[in-house]
């Protein structure tokens, strides 16, 4: 199981020779264990070539008779040379590709940790509240408040039945929501503890309207602030029902971030500053280094040229490398061959989804730049 806390590791790491990444969805729900296999293969014979051949063998190793192909998504590093081998089985989906760089390339981990790594279902009801504390998409602790027991009298049994003193509500009605109000308020205060502890990214509040709205209202600030959304749950919801219906709304909320960040390098590009798109001006930021977060298209593939003495990519058809007078050699992926650039000099890499973004599929590539 991967722990948010692996990433201080990963990161850390850098070999001088070349490290195998492979990410592999496994989602049982969209294809069959066969069909990624197959996948992984054609993935694996694209990294041939320039990651080391006993790393291959190795992953090849792993899926064929060690890993369980359990859980939605699994990744693995490997870089044996280096005495490196890492692999994670995750319960949350992963978007299938492979790099070879001197690092690992972690950047789809740390997309995941910002959007998974641990979030809070506050499932709410008149009675108290069950906490369920999930990182990566698996349940890590439950908790819950139990208040007052809520009763309602039937009409007509008792004096408590009728009117009270000065009209307006039945003394039932009013002692009944007195005691909603003090169970959803110390439910409040309980979820406040159980946030203090163990400090979750995100709040997700499930019940029923308006004890949702009421639950939030007493929540403090800073904790309110946390929601990203509610599910509208029965009392009895399952584990299994919150945690599917959680991480959709988790999903919504990471194509939300995915969006923002498309449109912040498109503005910062047609404003001429802090952004660049497409290939050839993107390849230039990388080899000075400017590219803070490289933003790529899903399946985006381009052939190039590069540089065999200073590693200069352009997609330019040049004989002689106008930064080393080294010669160049026909590549054919200057694509990959710039996500490994900027791995290597610290940037960040999203791989975004055109079909779910169509404006990348205008630009193909592009990205922030550090200045």
């Amino acid at each position: 199981m991967f722990k948010p806390d692996n990433l201080r590791e990963l990161a850390t790491f850098q070999a001088d020779t070349p490290i195998l990444s492979v990410y592999l969805n496994v989602d049982p729900t969209k294809h069959t264990t066969d069909e990624y296999k197959l996948a992984l293969r054609q993935m694996l014979k694209q990294a041939e070539g320039m990651a080391n051949p006993e790393d291959i063998e190795a992953v090849e190793r792993f899926f064929n008779h060690e890993y369980d192909w359990s859980g939605r998504g699994v990744v693995v590093f490997s870089g044996l040379a280096a005495d490196f081998w890492h692999t994670y089985s995750l319960a949350v989906s992963v978007a299938s590709g492979v790099t070879v760089a001197r690092k690992p390339y972690i950047w789809p981990l740390v997309a995941l940790v910002d959007t998974y790594g641990s979030y809070l279902v506050a499932h709410i009801d008149r009675q108290g509240v069950r906490l369920m504390f999930f990182e990566m998409g698996e349940l890590q602790i439950t908790d819950e408040y139990v208040g007052e027991e809520v009763r309602k009298l039937k009409k007509g049994r008792g004096s408590s039945g009728g009117a009270g003193r000065r009209g307006g509500a039945p003394i039932s009605s009013r002692r009944e929501e007195e005691i909603v109000h003090r169970n959803v308020r110390e439910a409040a205060k309980a979820t406040e503890r159980f946030c203090r502890q163990h400090k979750p990214q995100r709040l997700i509040i499930a019940g029923a309207e308006p004890t949702i709205s009421q639950f939030q209202h007493e929540l403090p600030k800073a904790l309110s602030d946390k929601v990203i959304g509610t599910l509208s749950l029965a009392p009895n919801a399952s584990e299994p029902e919150i945690r599917e219906r959680s991480l959709e709304i988790l999903h919504q909320v990471e194509r939300g971030r995915e969006a923002a960040l498309v449109e912040a390098v498109f503005t910062a590009a047609a404003k001429g500053r802090g952004g660049v798109i497409r290939l050839a001006d993107t390849l230039g930021a990388a080899h000075e280094g400017r590219i803070q977060t490289l933003l790529i298209a899903r399946d985006y593939h381009e052939p190039g040229y590069q540089c065999r003495n200073c590693s200069y990519i352009t997609d330019q058809a040049l004989e002689i490398c106008p930064f080393c007078g080294g010669q160049f050699v026909e590549i054919s992926d200057a694509a990959e061959a710039l996500v490994t650039q900027v791995i290597e000099d610290g940037g960040k890499v999203e791989v975004i989804d055109a079909a779910e973004h169509p404006k990348i599929a205008e630009f193909g590539v592009g990205a922030l730049l550090r200045y």
